[in-house]
């Protein structure tokens, strides 16, 4: 049986995600934030073993323990095509506003089309969905949607950022808008949601 579990960290209240299989205890862990410490702590507590890191874009808030998971565990890290440069750039990760340049070292596994990959104990699809950065995803496993910064309860991500485009995360809305609509949405910031919700309340999905 699949599960859940999370962990919020840093100023910027990230949504870390764990999914994980309740009876191999194998995981996959997405944006794991700005406190790998925090991170790594519910890993223990909950006894995974990590098989994957997924970014589901390039920002530091979302990438910044990126490094610190992947040594721990000896894990993959995979992220969009179109985000890659966002890891080894301060400037587009925009992490220069910290005073304190954020650079990741490069990912293992780039993701460059919209595919379904298979785990140990799970499928997950890889929607593309940029707008929000260009090489924005989603991942979607079973009725799960992990959304990053795409959709948020009731919002969306903001374009003003390296790589939005208001455009092109309307146009991303549009293929969440036809997934099932008990699907669960697991944004990046903020709430749990689910897409029958934001059918009705989220004026970007009208």
């Amino acid at each position: 049986m699949i599960k859940i579990d999370f962990v919020v960290s840093g100023e910027f209240q990230v949504n870390c995600y764990l999914i994980y299989d309740d009876t191999s205890k194998k995981a996959i862990i997405v944006d794991p934030g700005l406190d790998g410490k925090k991170v790594i702590d519910k890993i223990e507590k909950l006894n995974l073993s990590p098989e994957l890191l997924i970014n589901t874009h390039g920002h530091f808030d979302h990438t910044f323990s990126d490094d610190i998971i992947r040594q721990k565990y000896n894990i993959p890290l995979a992220i969009h095509k179109k985000d890659t440069e966002m890891l080894s750039d301060a400037n587009k990760n925009f992490s220069t506003i910290l005073g304190k340049p954020i650079i990741i070292n490069n990912a293992d596994i780039i993701f460059d089309k919209e595919e379904t990959k298979e785990i140990s104990f799970c499928k997950y699809s890889v929607i593309y969905t940029p707008g929000h950065s260009k090489g924005s995803i989603c991942i979607l496993i079973d009725d799960m949607l992990f959304a990053g910064d795409t959709i948020f309860k009731y919002s969306i991500g903001r374009t003003d950022l390296f790589g939005g485009d208001y455009n092109e995360i309307l146009l991303s809305l549009q293929k969440i808008k036809k997934l099932p609509q008990h699907t669960k949405i697991f944004p990046g910031h903020g709430p749990f949601t689910t897409l029958s919700d934001e059918l009705n309340f989220n004026p970007y999905l009208k």
